[in-house]
Order: structure tokens, then sequence, then C-alpha cells
């Protein structure tokens, strides 16, 4: 509570009690000191002081605190001070602002140009101030022959370009902007834009380039005072009211670009549900390496199994297509297309399909076209109609594409391939004839992470894995990966694991597939009954039988439990070998 009594007016007004005995109109009266206050008006200061806690509480920050690694990086100190004193001073004297830290983006592209990219330090929304685009500069600023610059603890100066660099992202999230749907366009609109130096003192009566204003800038006499700061640089650039027809919409839209959960439903991974809730929080966590790099737009992301690169691969698609790209997800593998599609809601601006199928689900004619030409076919198809290229383009299993494949699939984001492109492929044993070919200019990310396997599968499986990099286990520990030998009878070897599995573990018949080196309809165990009347098929009945798949049409590809067979069939080429297990 406060040190003193709280008086009541009709207005109700806030402020600290007159002398003892002081009357108000009508029947308040509260007596300050330790006097004992009516009920009444107790009850109504108590609901006075809730209604102000919680009109301190409506800022919503992105992130709601900045993380240690953050904290602890001296690159990050002027930005760490800003923010933390902004919260502060926000909380204490305004709300319905939206604060987003370090928020970077990238807007679709027009004809014959790349993507457009920016990274502000701050953006702040708010339906009645305005946006305001923030940029914070450390050290101590100096301003000499037309060059800005910082000055570091040691006495180094760095060349910097703050109040171009703002600018220019104004410019850009305007760009971002207007290309929504929910937004309302104004034609040329620049945001406001606000540069903020912790570290240094504007000397007095400084005389400033003629491209800046005295109230774009806070420096750090003002740093006690970042409210009035950031409500003079929004006056500077908006007058006293934000008068854009989409104003109210600002805040949640900032929300929905910078800080919008993605959720997706997948397959079991783990026994427990314990195990599958660790592994989904684990997976989610992995996309922070995804958009590290969210301003590039050729990105090639190489892992191995258990990486949660579909994952990823999907996520990005996703949330591009919701920005307003139209999107392409596609793989070599028609399974895999197929769970993809079955596993994602439809978006209009998302189309998800196997590679070979794609011409015939543009709407083309795939008739009489061999595998040597569908290619060129594809690829014409698309020039030929320019309405059906994408603006982005998210491959997975890029490991199976070869290389003279990557010019046609470029061709897909139109003639200029100007636009997003995501390659996520395999890294195990990439040497030799076996190492995937990319193209040229892709900035390569490692994914090193094994999220999506137990930590027992992952030290059975991690004697095969030869990557560039060695993965490191990250899931739930699981139970032991189990070896059996069938000592010549197979297949009765085969109904007595999968009698357990679905009695004694007690899964169910969708958890389980049986995967084979050859292909399914050559293994021994195609269409073998069990018990109840279900079997072991190719295309299972719902909730009834048990799947059956080779091992490179199950790439990308999860379940809950999976049996292994005919090791004995394994390819002759030992690396091959070594791959597929």
């Amino acid at each position: 509570m406060f040190s003193h009594a709280l008086k009541v007016c009709p207005d109700a007004r806030i402020g600290p009690a007159n002398p003892p005995n002081s009357l108000f109109r009508g029947t308040h009266q509260v007596l300050a000191g330790n006097r004992v206050w009516k009920r009444k008006e107790y009850c109504y200061q108590k609901h006075l002081v809730q209604t102000v806690e919680s009109f301190m509480k409506q800022n919503r920050y992105i992130p709601s605190d900045l993380p240690l690694h953050v904290r602890e990086n001296p690159k990050h100190r002027a930005e760490v001070i800003v923010f933390d004193a902004l919260k502060q001073q926000l909380d204490m004297r305004q709300r319905d602002w939206v604060v987003a830290w370090s928020a970077s983006w990238i807007s679709k592209p027009q004809p014959a140009e790349p993507p457009r990219v920016g990274e502000a330090d701050f953006i702040l929304a708010h339906p009645k101030s305005g946006l305001i685009i923030v940029e914070v500069k450390g050290g101590r600023i100096q301003h000499r022959n037309g060059q800005w610059y910082s000055v570091d603890a040691s006495g180094e100066s760095h060349e910097i370009d703050p109040f171009h660099q703002v600018e220019r992202n104004a410019h850009e999230l305007s760009w971002k902007f207007n290309q929504l749907k929910r937004w309302s366009p104004v034609p040329r609109e620049k945001y406001a834009r606000w540069i903020i130096f912790p570290d240094s003192a504007l000397p007095k009566n400084a005389v400033l380039p003629t491209d800046v204003a005295l109230e774009m800038i806070t420096d750090s006499l003002g740093m006690c005072d970042l409210v009035d700061g950031l409500l003079s640089a929004a006056k500077f650039w908006y007058g006293p009211v934000w008068d854009h027809p989409a104003a109210a919409k600002a805040p949640d839209l900032l929300i929905e670009i910078f800080d919008k959960p993605l959720q997706f439903t997948l397959p079991l991974a783990a026994r427990s549900q314990k195990e599958h809730t660790e592994i989904e929080r684990l997976t989610d966590s992995q996309f922070r390496v995804i958009s590290a790099v969210a301003g590039c737009p050729r990105v090639a992301v190489a892992g191995g199994a258990g990486s949660g690169k579909t994952w990823l691969a999907r996520k990005r698609a996703v949330q591009l297509a919701n920005e307003g790209f139209r999107v392409l997800l596609t793989c070599k593998s028609r399974p895999l297309a197929d769970h993809l599609l079955k596993t994602t809601d439809e978006h209009e601006n998302l189309v998800i399909c196997d590679y070979d199928g794609l011409l015939e689900r543009l709407g083309g004619n795939k008739t009489g076209i061999d595998d040597d030409s569908f290619a060129w076919k594809l690829a014409d198809f698309v020039m030929a109609n320019p309405s059906l290229s994408f603006d982005a383009v998210m491959v997975d299993e890029g490991q199976d594409f070869v290389e003279r494949e990557w010019e046609f699939v470029e061709l897909l984001l139109g003639s200029e391939k100007q636009g997003i492109f995501y390659i996520f492929y395999d890294d195990n044993q990439q040497l030799g004839t076996h190492a995937t070919k990319l193209p040229l200019g892709m900035i390569p990310l490692y994914l090193e992470d094994n999220v999506r396997t137990t930590r027992s599968i992952h030290q059975d499986m991690a004697k095969l894995y030869s990557g560039k990099k060695p993965q490191r286990p990250q899931g739930p520990l699981g139970i032991s990966v189990e070896h059996f030998s069938s000592n010549g009878k197979p297949e009765q070897a085969l109904r007595q694991i999968i009698s357990r599995l679905l009695n004694e573990e007690r899964y169910s018949s969708s958890d389980i597939s049986v995967l084979t080196p050859v292909t399914a309809s050559e293994s021994r165990f195609a269409n073998m009954s069990l018990a109840n009347g279900s079997s072991i098929q190719k295309i299972p009945r719902p909730n009834r039988d048990i799947s059956i798949s080779s091992i490179n049409d199950f790439k990308g590809l999860e379940n809950a439990v999976v049996v292994v067979v005919e090791t004995d069939k394994l390819d002759s080429d030992t690396d091959v070998a070594r791959r597929q297990l």
C-alpha cells in the first residue's frame, strides 16, 4: 500500500490525503495517519489500487525478459540498458505499448528484385502514439567530417550510421506491413525513428547535421525519462495523434509477426507422454537456429536424423505463408509429402507436394514425360505461367536431389530466381560420390542437436553417423534399443515382438512401423498375418494393421516404435548400408 492515506473524489483522482477532517463533495471522508477508514471508502480505495496495478501490467514485451546469454554479451550491453529502462519506466507511466527487441523480418520480393530484409534494435507500437523504430548505439558518440563514430572503452573508434540505418529500417518495415492483408497500406509512409545514445550526452548548443532533428535523439541525460523521449519522437513524426487507418491493429500485428507461437500436431516420438512433451519442447527450441538467419534468403540447413529438419522446414514454410508469401514445401518422397500434407493445416499461400507430382498439382500435363525431361517440362511450365511461381521454396530431404536438378528447382522462384530458398538435407557422410551437391550462394547452417530421438537411440546409432559435425544428444533418456535374433524363424520372432508391443507395452497398431532395406512389396513380411485378423501391410487399415515401409520411403517420417527387419538384405556397399541404418 501507499505511505499516505488516499483521498477519494467523484472523478476518481488519486493523491495524498489532506490534513485530518478534510471534507469533500458528497459523503466521502478519509482521515490521514492511523485513523479508522470507513469500510465503504476503504473498499473503494482498494479497488482503485487494484485498478492502478492492473493498469501497470498492460504493456507487452517481446521477449518478456532478455535471456542471460544476451545480458552477458558485451555486444548487447547498450540494448540491455535501454530494454530495462524502457520496461521499468513504461510500466510506471504508460499502457498499451508493445516493445519488440531485436526484431528482424523479410519481405516478399517484387519481380526482378531480391527479398527485402530488415532488423531493428527495438520496434514499439501503440494505437495512438504510432510505430517507432529504434536504433541504440553505445559508447562515446562523435560526429566529424560527415561521419558518425562510436568510441568504445578502450578508445577505439567504430564507424556507425544510426540515422541512415533507422531510416532504412522504417522504410523496409513499412514495405513489410503494406504486404499484409490485415494492414491498411498508406503510400510511401515511413514510420517514426528514434535514436538512443545511452552512454553519451549531447553537447549544449550542438549543431546537428541538416538531416537530423533534436526530437529524434535521446542521450544519456534522457535515460531517466525515456517515456518523454519516446512520446516526443512520436509527436515529432506523427503530431498529437497517429491517424493511421489501421492504428488500432498495430500492437496486435507486432505480436503476431514477432511473438505468435506456432504449434503442430506431430506423431508420438517416445513411449511416455513426459518424453513426448520433452521432445516437442526441444524441437521447438531448435527453431531459434532458423530464426537467427531469418534475414538470409538462401540457406542450406544440414543435420542428421533426429535433428528436426522436417519439422523446421514445415514450421518455416507456415511462418512465411502467414506473412503473405506464396510458399512451396517439396521433397522427392511421396510418402513424406503425403505426411506433411496430412499434418499441416490447409493454407491458401502454401503448396505441399512431392517434386515429381508438382507439374500435375500446378495444372500441367505429365503424360509422356520421362524422368530425364521432367525437370525441363516443369520449369518451362512455370516460366510460361509466371503467376504459378513461388516467393519461397522449402526443400526437405535435399540429399535426394542431384546437382543438375537444382537449377530447375530454383526456376520455381521465377525467371530471376529472386526469392527465399531453403534446403534441408541430411549431412550423414557428405563425402566423395555420396556428397550432396548444393547450389551456389547458400548460407550453410548446421543442426548439431539430436532433439527427436531418445538418448538411448542416439547412443546406439551414433557409431553409424558420419556427418561434418558430431550430433549432441538432447532428448530424454528413454529405454534401451533392443536387438533380436530370429534363430531361423523370422516370421515367428516378428509376431512375438509385435504381440508384446501391442499387449504388454500397450502401443496401438498405428504407433508401430516395420522397416526393411528392400521395397515393401519385396519383403518377406509383407501381408504377413497377425493375431485378431490384423496383418502387416504397405497400406494398413487404420487402427488395425501394422505398416511396413522401405527405409528409403520412410526418410523424414517417424513413429513411436520402429522395428528394423531383414538386415541381411542391406546394400552390398558398406557405406550405403551404414547410411541406411
